[in-house]
C-alpha cells in the first residue's frame, strides 16, 4: 500500500474511552534525560535512523513541555517500550488543537492491548491541560492505528492534501461506521 499522510480530528473531548493498562505495564512522564529513551523507541518501532533530528523538530522548542505531556510505556520488567505524547497544535484551521504525536509500541508489545490504554492516557491528558479538541496525523499504511483512533472518536480530516486519495485505500482495507459515508 502506497503510503499517504493522512490528518484525523476530534472535535471535542467528551466521552473519551477508558481502557485500564494491561497488568504488570505502567506509564511515567517524561525526565530530564528521556530524549535517547524516546530515540531508541522511534527507532526499534519504526526503523527511524534519523529520530534524533525528529526529537528535535518536533519537541525542539519546548523540551521543558514534555515533563508534562510525553509518557513512556514501561513493561514489567522495567523496560521502556512505548511512547504517547499529548501534545499540542497552535494553529491547525486557526485554532489551538491537543495534538497525539508521535505513538511507538516496540514489535515485542504489539499486540497485547497497549496501544487503547495509551491512547487513554494521553487523551485525558489533553483534556486536563484544557484542550477542547484534539488532532492526530498518521499515514495510511498504519490500518491497526488508524482503527485506534477511529475507537476514540477521531474522524477523517478531508481538508488535507491527498485525504480523498488516502482514505479511499484504507477503506478498501478498514470497514468502519465511521468510515462508511467517504
Amino acid at each position: 500500500m502506497e503510503n499517504i499522510p493522512l490528518i484525523m480530528v476530534r472535535e471535542d473531548m467528551k466521552n473519551i474511552p477508558q481502557y485500564p493498562l494491561p497488568d504488570g505495564y505502567r506509564m511515567r512522564l517524561y525526565r530530564p534525560g528521556d530524549k535517547d529513551t524516546w530515540v531508541r523507541l522511534q527507532r526499534v518501532s519504526d526503523s527511524r535512523p534519523n529520530a534524533g533530528e525528529i526529537f528535535e523538530r518536533a519537541f525542539g522548542a519546548d523540551v521543558s513541555a514534555l515533563e508534562q505531556r510525553c509518557y513512556f510505556l514501561t513493561a514489567p520488567d522495567g523496560c521502556d517500550v512505548g511512547t504517547i505524547t499529548a501534545w499540542y497544535e497552535r494553529n491547525y484551521h486557526r485554532r489551538r488543537w491537543g495534538l497525539i504525536h508521535w505513538v511507538a509500541i516496540v514489535p515485542e508489545h504489539r499486540r497485547k492491548g497497549l496501544s487503547k490504554p495509551m491512547m487513554t492516557i494521553a487523551m485525558n491528558r489533553l483534556g486536563a491541560l484544557g484542550h477542547r479538541r484534539a488532532l492526530l496525523r498518521t499515514e495510511t499504511s498504519r490500518i491497526p492505528a488508524i482503527k485506534t483512533y477511529l475507537d476514540f472518536g477521531f474522524v477523517p480530516d478531508m481538508t488535507s492534501k491527498d485525504a480523498d486519495r488516502g482514505w479511499e485505500m484504507v477503506c478498501k482495507v478498514l470497514t468502519y461506521p465511521t468510515l462508511s459515508g467517504l
